[in-house]
């Protein structure tokens, strides 16, 4: 099956490109003809590689006909890509389709940067060499920042800049991590030995690219700073994309020579991500922060996973490999749908609403129903709420933790963990409470509309993708499981089924909470009383607000201190600083000279 699948997803690659190109001079006239194209490759891309999953297909490869002198670029079809092509080719089609059908200013920005990254994370995934995978990697940064690099007023937008930075390391970690192998792959699985050096470059360049610790100062701000489309791009493609750089150079062409040690620093840099994404998710006062901090909350659980399996390897623990394994892949789809679907709720909450702070907001279930079942779904799924899928990646983690060699920084771990549970718990149960559950604290809040009907079909398809992945995670699994065979030797077996994990009853546990769920509302409707009741203020009551503040005392609303107490802000990082003027750069221009400079150095490594 991968023979006629492979150049077929090469050829979606090259429309998405084409189409990517054609969106800079006829979005504004053709928005939706152009979304409706480029949601329909992106959605031809993912039936593709889900067959491929289910009738199970032998690796491919195909070497392109063109490339640097002397080089040419070689593209792979395995399992592993297959899976990790699934939630970039979902996320991309319900980026696109929104985008297509919400107003946008700068249509030319969201509709090119949109097929380009879709382009550029596809073509990393498939790649076969060093070359073909920087390639992939620098055109979807690029594309990330140019569709958001400046705001609809025109103005610049500095906090992106560091963007930029962190794509252009991890271009050259990358790079040099496999030119000591000629940048093919297949040399690089026939090494025996795998010097320090090279695990330090494919561990900075994309660990800073998905935020862990102490590479995590730039998300937060660029996702802050970015509009909608090119938030919902950083934490729906690029992490994800991220983690794959991870499982690819480390757990698959780095397995012949893989150290114990290897394991121990990313358990150490999962750790504190943990720590302070869900910190940072819980201390934020905007919405889109607060999903920002937990996915990267996730992408450190992500790189846990990751170090069990490499102490797994070392160790000759393959049970503990695999479970940490498929907690890995379960997350990079779980950050993948939620990510995304959290950015685009917020991005509407920003455009009806007019403000992302909690602060402003408030009654949002209401007035925007469609929007807070999104949010709701992104917020379980990224949080460790009972049910979602971040926590059926918790518990196979777990799991992989009892089967661990015993060793006193184990518990440095399990408590990471645990702290990092509460803490995203308390912040999704913080924004949602505040921001949609709470009373409106403004006009502009009391009078949001929900988003137009064209969008709410795919919003609640996203949405419904995310609870489902929850409750039938060994679904999921199922799929994940050539790819896990793929990197251990052995899969997950009899430990999966397709209504859930074996020992994980999620089914059972969501039925016993809609019970008493639906007995409390009947109780309510019983004994309860539908007229409003008198009581004293320090009886948790409240008088009318008065004529000149319709919505209330603004010291009377919550800000959602009544979650979780007040938490300080996570001192920076004592580094250097260098103060320069920044200036307005122009997106596209900027993004073929970074291209052009690339390209240049490449020649200059492949040379004599």
């Amino acid at each position: 099956m991968s023979d006629p699948i492979l150049p077929l997803l090469v050829l979606i690659v090259v429309a998405l490109l084409a189409l990517g190109a054609a969106a800079r001079f006829i979005a504004r006239a053709s928005r939706q003809a152009i979304g409706l194209a480029g949601a329909g490759l992106s959605g031809l891309g993912f039936m593709l590689t889900l067959l491929a999953l289910i009738v199970g297909q032998e690796p491919g490869t195909l070497v392109l006909p063109f490339g640097l002198p002397g080089f040419s670029l070689a593209l792979s079809f395995d399992p592993l890509a297959a899976f990790f092509l699934l939630p970039a080719f979902l996320t991309g089609t319900a980026s696109i389709a929104f985008a297509a059908e919400i107003a946008d200013s700068s249509p030319k920005a969201s509709l090119s940067g949109l097929s380009l990254c879709i382009a550029g994370v596809v073509l990393a995934i498939l790649a076969a060499d060093g070359v073909t995978l920087v390639l992939g990697l620098a055109l979807a940064g690029g594309a990330v920042w140019a569709s958001g690099a400046v705001w609809a007023s025109g103005d610049p937008s500095p906090a992106r800049t560091p963007l930029l930075g962190v794509t252009a390391l991890t271009v050259l970690a990358v790079l040099g991590a496999t030119a000591a192998s000629g940048f093919a792959f297949v040399a690089m699985r026939e090494r025996l030995d795998y010097p320090t050096a090279l695990f330090v470059l494919a561990l900075i360049g994309p660990g800073a690219l998905a935020g862990l610790v102490p590479f995590h100062r730039w998300s937060i701000p660029a996702h802050r700073a970015s509009p909608a489309r090119a938030a919902a791009l950083l934490s729906g493609m690029v992490k994800p994309l991220a983690l794959y750089l991870l499982v690819r150079l480390l757990l698959d062409l780095g397995a012949p020579a893989s150290a114990g040690w290897w394991g121990i620093v990313l358990l150490a840099m999962g750790s504190a991500t943990v720590v302070t994404g869900g910190w940072r998710a819980a201390s934020e006062a905007e919405v889109g922060a607060c999903l920002a901090g937990l996915a990267e909350s996730q992408s450190g659980v992500a790189a846990i996973g990751i170090g069990l399996a490499l102490l797994g390897r070392a160790s000759d623990l393959p049970v503990l490999a695999s479970l940490a394994q498929a907690a890995v892949l379960l997350l990079v789809v779980s950050q993948a749908v939620c990510g995304t679907l959290g950015q685009l709720s917020a991005g509407a909450v920003q455009a009806e609403a007019g403000s992302r702070r909690l602060v402003l907001l408030g009654g949002l279930i209401h007035a925007m129903p469609v929007v807070a079942t999104g949010m709701a779904a992104a917020l379980f799924g990224l949080s460790a709420m009972p049910g979602g899928a971040g926590f059926a990646a918790l518990w196979l983690l777990f799991q992989a933790l009892l089967a661990a060699p015993h060793a006193p920084w184990m518990a440095l771990v399990v408590a990471a963990l645990a702290v990092s549970t509460a803490l995203s718990s308390a912040a999704a149960a913080r924004v949602f409470g505040v921001a949609f559950l709470g009373r409106p604290r403004g006009p502009r809040s009391a009078a949001a509309t929900d988003i137009a009907k064209p969008a709410r079909p795919g919003m609640l398809a996203l949405a419904g993708v995310a609870v489902l992945i929850g409750l039938f995670p060994g679904a999921v699994l199922m799929l994940a499981d050539p790819a896990i065979r793929q990197l251990q030797g052995i899969g997950l077996d009899d430990r999966i089924g397709p209504l859930g994990i074996r020992g994980y009853e999620v089914l059972a546990l969501v039925a016993g909470v809609l019970a008493i769920c639906a007995g409390v509302r009947w109780l309510l409707q019983r004994r309860g009383v539908s007229a409003p009741r008198e009581g004293p203020a320090w009886n948790d009551g409240f008088t009318p607000p008065p004529a000149w503040l319709p919505f209330g005392d603004p010291l009377t609303q919550s800000a959602g201190g009544g979650f979780l107490p007040t938490l300080p802000k996570l001192p920076p990082l004592p580094l250097p600083r260098w103060h320069w003027r920044p200036r307005h750069v122009p997106a596209l221009p900027a993004m073929l000279a970074a291209m052009a400079v690339f390209l240049i150095a490449l020649l200059w490594m492949a040379g004599p």
